[in-house]
């Protein structure tokens, strides 16, 4: 869900409760009233973020990770963490790129999990509209052969073309570990 989104809905129920209570606003201008719900929606973004950042262990939700170990029981081989994001003004979305795998991570209480290994990865390409650009924000496209999600999109994405660059070597990294070449007919 994105913030518009989260705010009108904050809205609504800020506004459904001022009925219910009976109770009614009148020393406040109208204008400033509405910038107060909406400061107080913005309010609820901060401490979420703040909640995930410590449920992750991050300093921020779109920390860049070096390497963080993580154990793979198939092949005994360590996979590490290269980058960990999520899409710009949302939550319950997070994206993460290991050397073997990229997941995308759904939901708030209960969890979504949708992997690509980066081995089935044929392409990559960034979209990004003028105001996009601006604030460096964009989508990524993944084009792979995996016949579950044969193309995935990363939505806005901070700095879009860096992280396709992440994806890019990782992918080209882990199909030389694991000794697949292709060849191109032209």
């Amino acid at each position: 869900m994105y913030r518009d989104q989260i705010r009108q809905a904050v809205t609504s129920e800020f506004y459904q409760s001022l009925a219910d209570s009976g109770v009614e606003i009148t020393a406040i201008p109208q204008a400033q009233l509405q910038a107060l719900v909406r400061a107080l929606a913005d309010g609820m973004f901060a401490a979420m973020d703040a909640v995930e950042a410590e449920a992750y262990g991050d300093t921020a939700p779109e920390a860049m990770v070096a390497a963080e170990a993580v154990a793979n029981a198939d092949t005994g081989e360590e996979e590490q963490l290269l980058w960990r994001g999520r899409p710009y003004m949302s939550i319950g979305v997070r994206y993460e790129l290991t050397s073997q795998r990229l997941r995308v991570i759904r939901g708030v209480l209960g969890k979504d999990f949708d992997e690509i290994e980066l081995v089935r990865v044929r392409d990559t390409k960034v979209k990004q509209h003028p105001g996009e650009r601006a604030i460096n924000v964009g989508d990524i496209t993944i084009i792979s052969n995996d016949p579950s999600s044969p193309e995935t999109v990363l939505d806005n994405v901070r700095k879009p073309l860096e992280v396709r660059e992440l994806i890019r070597h990782a992918t080209l990294d882990e199909k030389n570990r694991r000794g697949l070449h292709y060849r191109e007919e032209m």
